[in-house]
Parts: C-alpha cells; sequence; structure tokens
C-alpha cells in the first residue's frame, strides 16, 4: 500500500514548510524521481499536472509570489504579439532581490508605484496569475522598447487598437508608465 502523499495535490510545495513538519527529505526525494518539479531553489510543484498552454506564467506566479507577469510574456498571454518569449518576463519591486529560478525567467524592476498599478488577476489552470492589463502593458512595452524590441512594441500598440481598444485606455497609463512622449507621437503616426 503506497503512502499518502499530500505534497502531490498541492499547486506548490515549499520545502522550507515542509521541514517544518518533517517532511523534507520526503519532498527531495520526490524531486529526485521526478514528482515534483523545481521551480526555484526551495519552491516546487507536481509533476503531474503536466505543462499546459501557459502553464509557464503560473509557476512564475507560484515561485515569485510578489512577482507580475509582464511585457512579453503579458503581451503573448493577451495576443498582442506574434513573438513567443523563450523566458517568463517577470515584474518585481525595486527592493525585491532577484532569485534563482530553475526555468528559464527575466526580471524588470519597477517602482512602487509603477508595479502596484493595472494589476488583474486571471486564473490559469486553477491557479491565479498576476498579471498587468492589455492597456499597461502596451505602455510598460514602449518603455522598456529598448529590452522587447521597438517592432515588438510598435505590433502591440497597433494590436491593441485593432483589437478595439481605445487610446484613452492608454493614456491613463502615460504617467504611471512614463511614456507620454513616446505613445503620444506613436498614436499621431498610426491615427493620422
Amino acid at each position: 500500500m503506497q503512502k499518502r502523499q499530500p505534497e502531490l495535490r498541492r499547486d506548490v510545495v515549499r520545502l522550507s514548510s515542509a521541514k517544518r513538519r518533517g517532511r523534507g527529505t520526503a519532498i527531495l526525494r520526490m524531486a529526485q524521481d521526478g514528482r515534483l518539479q523545481k521551480l526555484r531553489p526551495g519552491v516546487y510543484r507536481s509533476a503531474a499536472k503536466g505543462h499546459w498552454l501557459h502553464q509557464d506564467l503560473a509557476d512564475a506566479c507560484l515561485a515569485v509570489p510578489d512577482g507580475v507577469i509582464c511585457l512579453l510574456s503579458a503581451l503573448s498571454y493577451y495576443g498582442l504579439t506574434t513573438t513567443i518569449p523563450s523566458e517568463t518576463w517577470v515584474a518585481i519591486p525595486n527592493t525585491s532581490w532577484v532569485p534563482r529560478m530553475a526555468f528559464p525567467a527575466r526580471f524588470i524592476r519597477l517602482g512602487e508605484a509603477a508595479h502596484a498599478a493595472g494589476i488583474e488577476t486571471v486564473k490559469i489552470n486553477g491557479t491565479r496569475v498576476r498579471i498587468y492589463s492589455k492597456a499597461k502593458t502596451v505602455c510598460d512595452a514602449l518603455r522598456f522598447r529598448d529590452k522587447v524590441g521597438v517592432e515588438v512594441a510598435f505590433e502591440a500598440l497597433k494590436t491593441f487598437l485593432r483589437q478595439g481598444g481605445l487610446p484613452d485606455d492608454l493614456i491613463q497609463w502615460e504617467k504611471v508608465c512614463r511614456v507620454r512622449t513616446t505613445l503620444r507621437g506613436y498614436l499621431s503616426v498610426i491615427l493620422a
């Protein structure tokens, strides 16, 4: 008869809390034999859950609780870009440390106001994922166009407007994202 393994039913298992319950060795054994997948040092999820569409976003939010999905990952989730991100983009506060991840992740540091604004919560395979809204993501792409590419930022802006987004939705984020001049310039070209 097989022992009960409650860790395999949870979304995320933290090694520190398992050690407090006397289950630390069991967690490491399950990770070693492939029943748990390592998200980052000390954080695991059940490997039996599979890898579904956008599971990398859910895994990133489980591994980095104060992180928010941003830029290329958010653009891809909303269908605002044809670029497929090779890593998960996560925004963290300026004062946070950058965690080591067991999968490809890229961290963007934002000030407190820019980090906290525009967060929406979506469910991906039963996991709550914090992600920036469409309009804020487009403005962030314009702000960080040196990181995501000018073509990607311009494509996201055009696609956002083509999908029915309004310029006013973007203009409300120009101060928080610090893209007033850039955004107005691009909008004048597109809407001319």
